[in-house]
């Protein structure tokens, strides 16, 4: 009797859940940004700072389109640049004060068997992390 319910359990779980997804879950392939925090800043000096990206438990992270996605507060003189795997944080900030933002980030893989993306090549969709660049006097 148990084994029957076993196999419910796993049928309902592979009908909802795609295998592949399961299978990266188990395995905990997902996108992670590397940083925890971001050094602080000096009114009208230089200011250099990057964020970088990878996925975890993939030895081919390279294989994957990484896309960032900025929301909240950055100080005027600050630019942002984004590369594959990397956020570049320079310039001179204008303006002294606590800024906050959240970086999202998701990625996508190309498969080669059928020619077409993976938008959910990992177990999360999507992840973010909060961040705030303080910058003094």
């Amino acid at each position: 009797m148990k084994s029957k319910y076993i196999k419910l359990i796993l049928f309902f779980f592979i009908s909802f859940y795609s295998c592949d997804n399961a299978l990266e879950c188990a395995l905990g392939i997902e996108p992670e940004i590397n940083e925890n925090s971001v050094a602080q800043a000096r009114l009208d000096q230089n200011y250099f700072q990057l964020i970088t990206a990878e996925v975890n438990n993939d030895a081919n992270d390279n294989a994957y389109d990484y896309f960032f996605r900025i929301e909240g507060d950055i100080p005027e003189g600050i630019d942002i640049f984004f590369f594959p795997r990397e956020i570049e944080f320079s310039g001179v900030p204008s303006e002294t004060g606590r800024f906050n933002f959240r970086i999202f980030l998701s990625v996508e893989r190309f498969d080669f068997d059928t020619g077409l993306y993976d938008r959910s090549p990992t177990c999360s969709n999507e992840i973010s992390k909060n961040f705030t660049l303080e910058v003094l006097e």
